[in-house]
């Protein structure tokens, strides 16, 4: 601040400097200053002066100038106002002094023109004027001479200095001519003689000097000297004597002032025009000087003027763009308190204090948000269930990865899209949520994901026009587990009710076949198909009771290390020999592949597997363009080190495409001759393994069924009880 201080002060101390000197220079121009500051040197000192002043000013203004220029380059704030004022306020001071410079300069080169020469030729009218007045009483005063000098030579030189004769002669020649005074004057011995008119009491001057005396030596005419009386003329009355006549003459006073004055006033300007024509240039170059000296400092004073003006203004603006910044520190000066700009420098602060205390309550409140969503989103991302928040218009504006990941889509493909377009199928209990906005609607919907289809248990809580949250699980699974529960209870009926009546049955149809065939004479191929297809269908019977009791009973996994490759070569070695007319291939591991599970379980699965795959096979319709392609079934054994993957692929007729997620569901099947147990029990033994089944299309047609075990043997105990893995 002392800094800006002292720079303004030195600025306005160089413009007050410019003007000092250029009022000195123009009082020394104009004759106003002591006759001692009036000399060469101080002149010279003085215009050496003006040019550091002048050079200073220019170098100053030159600076100054430049770093507007950059600073409007730059784009600085107030740099456009700035040099739009410098240029308003430079042509406001410039103009009036140019045209004072200017008039001032053509009134002193035509000074001579507008001032001396019709002065002086006043004075000269003036003087043509009276010159035959003054020539008129010139020669009237020189007829009088004449007419007393002639007695007097006549009288010659011995008559002359009768003194009583020659004042004698002297008085009568005075008579009736307007001459006040006549005198002889003896230039060795003074005044010979002396007659004077009556009434020329007081008015008597003394006699001529000597100065005047010798000037009419030798001279034709009288030689008139001063007098304050009149006129006095002495003349010599005889070639080579010392003796002259000297007359006065009554003439009017005034007018002889009168053109004394104009024989003066004319010399005057004629001595000012010499005067003007010989110092014109100097002069002019000195006003110049002066003018440039007082230009220069107007424009600094006006660059002064727009600088203090826009400093405030800049400021402001340099402030604003530090607050749109993010600075809500920033502040200016508020400078004077009844000054305008001071009153906004005020305002601007109050604002400025207002955001800044805004912005911390801003602050602190999105800090608590952002709190809070933290936890909501920690909440949201423990829960199970999937969550969506959908605002008034039906837009999902947040979701959960549960969420996502039950609905099989990406981020970008759930957020800032209306709900019906993610699930349609919550259409209608949306629309039961609308109509009870203060209850929370329930319901189950059933979706396609990845081709499967999935119950979801959703609950839409509405919150009027502020949106609603829907809530939905998967319980697709826990439906197949409660209806495995019934099917395992109805199996243990089953095979508690029809069991124990086969075994007689069968018992006494294979006793009446051994024991009556003989017996009977007419038609026993009829008795021995009969009691055959009874004895089958009670083994078939059977073998459906067995099922039921395995699925129904089906007994916990009594695990141990195994390898599952040679469990692999061995299903694969029974269905080949089996199968004849199949192609069965693998791709099994170099090495032992370590697993831990229950062998015989897992052997049933493989078996179970391979066999359904063989069926598929022999299961597929005629081609009407050609010949089916052989069967082939494919055994793949891969370890990534986390889980173990038994993946089966065949290139028989392929799942169904509708229903294929109940395959697993007891009594489910798509032959005719099947049960319904074979998968539903795959399943059950790898939930109780800690694995899962998922069930695909094979690429080129068939099916791809794959087996996942995790090596984790916690996972299988834990997995035990509850036969909860994920499909």
């Amino acid at each position: 601040m002392l800094r800006g201080l002292s720079g303004r002060f030195a600025a306005v101390s160089l413009a007050v400097l410019a003007i000092v000197a250029g009022a000195v220079t123009y009082a020394w121009l104009a004759g106003l200053v002591p006759a001692a500051f009036g000399t060469l040197g101080w002149i010279t000192a003085l215009l050496v002066a003006d040019l550091v002043i002048a050079i200073a000013l220019v170098a100053v203004l030159a600076v100054r100038l430049t770093q507007l220029w950059l600073d409007r380059r730059r784009g600085a704030a107030g740099s456009r106002l700035h040099m739009r004022l410098v240029l308003l306020c430079s042509v406001f001071t410039i103009t009036p002094t140019l045209i004072v410079a200017i008039i001032l300069s053509l009134l002193f080169l035509n000074l001579t023109d507008f001032v001396v020469k019709p002065s002086q030729a006043a004075f000269e009218a003036a003087r043509e004027i009276g010159e035959p007045v003054r020539r008129a009483r010139e020669d009237e005063i020189l007829r009088d001479i004449g007419a007393i000098a002639g007695p007097l030579q006549a009288l010659g030189i011995d008559g002359i200095r009768d003194s009583e004769t020659t004042k004698r002669l002297l008085e009568n020649a005075i008579q009736g001519r307007p001459i006040i005074e006549a005198t002889i004057i003896d230039a060795d011995k003074g005044v010979l003689a002396h007659a004077q008119a009556p009434d020329a009491e007081g008015m008597i001057d003394p006699q001529p000097s000597a100065k005047f005396l010798w000037q009419a030596v030798n001279q034709a005419r009288p030689v008139q000297f001063d007098s304050t009386n009149g006129a006095y003329f002495v003349m010599q009355l005889f070639v080579g004597e010392p003796f002259f006549l000297a007359t006065g003459h009554a003439v009017d006073l005034r007018v002889v002032d009168y053109i004394k004055s104009i024989d003066l006033a004319g010399k005057f300007y004629a001595q000012i025009e010499s005067a003007l024509q010989r110092n014109q240039l100097v002069i002019l170059m000195v006003s110049g000087v002066i003018a440039f000296l007082m230009l220069l400092a107007a424009v600094w004073l006006a660059i002064l003027f727009a600088t203090r003006l826009t400093a405030p203004i800049g400021g402001l603006m340099q402030a604003a763009e530090r607050l749109r910044g993010g600075d809500l520190t920033t502040r200016v000066e508020e400078g004077p308190p009844n000054d305008e700009l001071g009153q906004l420098a005020r305002s601007f602060n109050r604002m400025a204090s207002q955001i800044e205390h805004q912005r911390g309550e801003l602050v602190s409140a999105n800090r608590e948000l952002d709190t809070r969503r933290r936890l909501t989103d920690a909440v949201l991302a423990g829960v199970s269930a999937g969550v969506l928040s959908v605002d008034g218009k039906g837009t999902v504006i947040r979701s959960n990865r549960s969420a996502l990941e039950l609905l099989a889509l990406p981020e970008d493909g759930v957020l800032e899209r209306r709900l019906a377009d993610v699930m349609p199928e919550l259409a209608s209990l949306m629309m039961q949520s609308a109509e009870r906005s203060d209850r929370v609607t329930q319901g189950q919907v059933e979706i396609l994901q990845r081709g499967v289809r999935r119950i979801l248990l959703v609950r839409v809580s509405a919150a009027s026009d502020a949106g609603s949250v829907v809530t939905f699980d998967d319980v697709t699974d826990l439906m197949s587990a409660q209806r495995m529960a019934a099917w395992g209870d109805v199996a243990r009926r089953i095979a508690h009710e029809i069991k124990n009546p086969l075994t007689p049955i069968q018992l006494s149809a294979e006793r009446l076949k051994r024991r009556y065939l003989k017996q009977i004479k007419d038609d026993p191929e009829t008795f021995t198909i009969c009691t055959d297809t009874i004895i089958r269908q009670v083994g078939d019977i059977g073998r459906m009771v067995d099922e039921f009791s395995s699925f129904a009973r089906m007994p916990r996994p009594t695990v141990q290390a195994e390898d599952a490759k040679e469990l692999c070569q061995q299903a694969l070695f029974l269905q080949r020999n089996g199968n004849a007319d199949i192609r069965y291939t693998s791709c099994l591991p170099d090495v032992p592949v370590a697993l831990t599970c229950d062998r015989r379980q897992v052997g049933q699965v493989l078996t179970n597997i391979l066999k359904n795959a063989a069926e598929a096979i022999e299961g597929r319709e005629p081609s009407l363009t050609g010949p089916l392609p052989p069967g082939e079934i494919s055994l793949t054994l891969a370890d990534d080190g986390a889980t173990v993957s038994l993946v089966i692929e065949d290139n028989g007729k392929g799942l169904p495409k509708e229903g294929r997620e109940r395959l697993t569901e007891p009594y489910m099947t798509t032959r005719s001759k099947g049960t319904g147990l074979g998968l539903a029990i795959v399943k059950k033994i790898m939930e109780d393994h800690g694995g899962y089944l998922a069930l695909e299309d094979r690429e080129g047609g068939g099916a791809r069924i794959s087996l996942v075990f995790r090596r984790d043997a916690k996972e299988i105990a834990s997995a035990r009880p509850h036969a909860t893995a994920a499909q």
